[in-house]
Order: C-alpha cells, then structure tokens, then sequence
C-alpha cells in the first residue's frame, strides 16, 4: 500500500493529488527509466485508474514522455530540484553585496524574485528602520506595486505583460496606488528604458523604495535589489541621488559574480487569466 492510501482519511483532494504525482515520479531510476503505466501502478500500490489520470497530467506538463505505451522523465523534472538550489546559491551570493549596500547608506536592503504576482523577498541586509513594511526572507510584495516587483516585471516579454497586470486583483492600497493597466505597462516601459524604478508611497503612505535589476549573463532580469525607506528620514529625490548610486554598483558586481556562477532562472509571469479588477 502506498504513504497516500494510509494517509487517504487525513489529506484533502489536491494534497491527495500532488503525493500521487511524486509517487509517480519518485518510481523511475536508473534501472526503471522506461515503465508502463501497470508497471509504475505495481511499485507505487496504486491502481491503474489513478496511474493513468497522474501519467496523463505529467505528461501534458511536460515532465513525462511517451515512448510507445511506456513512459520515461523529460529533463523538465531537473527543475523541480534546481530552481530550490538555485534560489539557496544565489541569496548566499548576493548577501555580501545587500551588506555592503545596507553599510554604505545605512538602510535596509533586499533582493527578491517574481513568483506570480509578487515580488518575493530571497534575501535580506537589515539594519534598525521603523518600517510596518519591513521585508523578511520569503516576505511577499504585490509585483504592480512595489520598485522591486516593477524591476522584475520589467523582466517579462511585453506580449505578456498586458496579460499578466489585467490578471491581477489591482488594490489601491492608497490614492497614490496606480492600478490602471495602461499607466502600469508604462510605468513598467519607464523601468527598462531607465534601469531602476522608484516608488513614492504607492504601497504605503510615508515609505519609498528604488530599486535595480540583477540580470543573468545573456541580458534576463533574474532579480532585483532594492532599499525601501521612511520619508522622514530619506525622500524620493535623496534615494536616487544618495542610494540609487549603491544599488546599481552592488547590482553591477553581482552580474559580474554571475558569470562564474550558475545564475538563478528568470520567474516568468503566469498564463493570462480573466481579469480580476
């Protein structure tokens, strides 16, 4: 019997689901690279019905292949281990240079990749800010509306970014938010023509942030850097004058640090959806 069959009583649907599609998996090796659907349903214990249905969405996401009536793994299952690796690396990587931005200038600073609609926070140099927005590894940022998730998405093919911002729930989080899809494409255009983004209260009254891209060595947005600071402490026009400058140096020699190194892959935006206004 199989961990799912033990654990049936206790696991919903879509966890149920997702261990059927690991166990499926996990069955290839080295000696079983080719298998038949009875074949995986005899080292898994499930039954044939389930094998099937978990075979036929593997193979629609591409991690399975046909080879006649038997199946093998497509490279696309690396992913499922390098995008982790990748991810551990290149914080380790980056969190000398987010050090030596926060020492320089005095504020906090972070790096952080899309993953769907936000900006995810993968690594962080802190120093003692009043921010009720202070970000922690794994912290999210809504993407349309914070410097650093407008860096990335100035990462992401024009063609998909209409898709990608009429998709979002776009909350004004104050009267500052720009949450116009037109606006947000042209904001967006305004970061790759000038290789940085700067927000002024968008997502919160009395806080700032600019931020720069990190780019891998063929040109892709892989990251961003950036420092988000209080008003009263650092304006708009001092952060791009007074902080900007230390962000594009660190951004510049990570990049040069990348090229020696496995860069992590670009987080591309999701499929269009209905949008969501």
């Amino acid at each position: 019997m199989s961990s799912i069959d033990s654990n049936e009583e206790r696991l919903g649907p879509a966890v149920r689901t997702f261990d059927r599609g690991l166990d499926v998996l996990t069955s290839f090796s080295r000696t079983r690279y080719e298998q038949s659907t009875s074949e995986i349903a005899a080292e898994t214990g499930l039954d044939r019905t389930s094998v099937r249905r978990v075979v036929r969405t593997l193979q629609a996401l591409g991690y399975l292949e046909a080879v006649g009536t038997r199946y093998r793994l497509t490279a696309k299952v690396l992913d499922l281990g390098y995008a982790a690796l990748a991810a551990r690396d290149f914080s380790e990587l980056a969190q000398p240079y987010l050090e030596q931005v926060a020492e320089s200038s005095g504020q906090s600073c972070s790096l952080g990749v899309l993953d769907g609609d936000a900006a995810v926070c993968v690594a962080r140099a802190a120093v003692r800010q009043a921010l009720s927005i202070s970000l922690a590894p794994g912290g999210r940022m809504p993407a349309f509306a914070s410097a650093l998730g407008r860096v990335l998405l100035s990462g992401v093919e024009k063609e998909q970014l209409r898709p990608y911002l009429q998709g979002l729930r776009r909350t004004g989080f104050n009267d500052r938010t720009v949450t116009d899809v037109d606006e947000l494409v042209r904001c967006v255009d305004e970061v790759r023509r000038q290789g940085w983004a700067l927000m002024d209260q968008e997502l919160e009254l009395g806080v700032c942030e600019v931020a720069v891209p990190v780019r891998s060595r063929n040109g892709t947005v892989v990251a961003a850097i950036s420092v988000a600071t209080n008003v009263s402490r650092v304006d708009a026009p001092t952060l791009t004058t007074r902080i900007l400058p230390h962000l594009l140096a660190a951004a510049d020699e990570l990049e040069r640090d990348l090229t020696v190194h496995v860069p992590l892959p670009a987080v591309v935006a999701p499929p269009s959806h209905p949008a969501v206004t």
